[in-house]
């Protein structure tokens, strides 16, 4: 069930993705900001952090007594206010907060912009792709590795340097929350 909600969620950011690819070489500069956000927040928002991409929630949440929960024997219960997985969602949110508020504009010249948003949409459906093929047959905490791994992979291809210093400091803690989450 879990592979089930990873692959959709790739399935649809490459559906997004592919389309954004078309539309980036029509964005005006004045635009390329606003258009950085709306990447940045798709591609979050298709990542796998909710319960039904975790095989352990999948298997051993639905009694909610997490009994023989591999991710709580060894990182806490992950409805814990202080647990590894509730850090790092919490840091997650609040870097697509500030993605979503920051209004100014670009931190470079529109045809650099325009490149690296370039990159970043090839390269995350790149990884995606790849995702959906490494996850069919690997055992639980295979899978959480390989979850934390892509979630670390695709939050590098955020196009940061685009953005206000915020963002930066943001993205600097999901990272750091990240190295606890598996």
């Amino acid at each position: 069930m879990a592979r089930k909600g990873i692959v959709t969620g790739c399935q649809e950011l490459i559906y997004w993705l592919e389309l954004l690819s078309r539309r980036l070489e029509k964005v005006p500069p004045e635009k390329e900001h606003k258009f950085a956000r709306a990447f940045s927040l798709i591609m979050l928002g298709h990542l796998p952090t909710r319960p039904e991409t975790c095989p352990f929630c999948v298997q051993y949440g639905q009694s909610r007594s997490c009994r023989g929960c591999g991710y709580a024997a060894t990182h806490g219960r992950c409805d814990s206010d202080q647990s590894s997985f509730s850090l790092f969602i919490e840091a997650f949110s609040e870097l697509g907060r500030v993605i979503y508020q920051d209004t100014g504009g670009l931190n470079c010249h529109p045809d650099d912009a325009r490149l690296r948003l370039d990159h970043c949409i090839r390269s995350c459906c790149l990884l995606a792709a790849d995702m959906m093929e490494d996850i069919d047959s690997s055992s639980a905490e295979r899978l959480m590795e390989r979850k934390a791994r892509y979630l670390e992979q695709m939050i590098d291809l955020l196009p940061k340097e685009l953005f206000g210093p915020e963002i930066m400091e943001s993205w600097r803690r999901v990272h750091e929350m990240l190295r606890n989450y598996w």
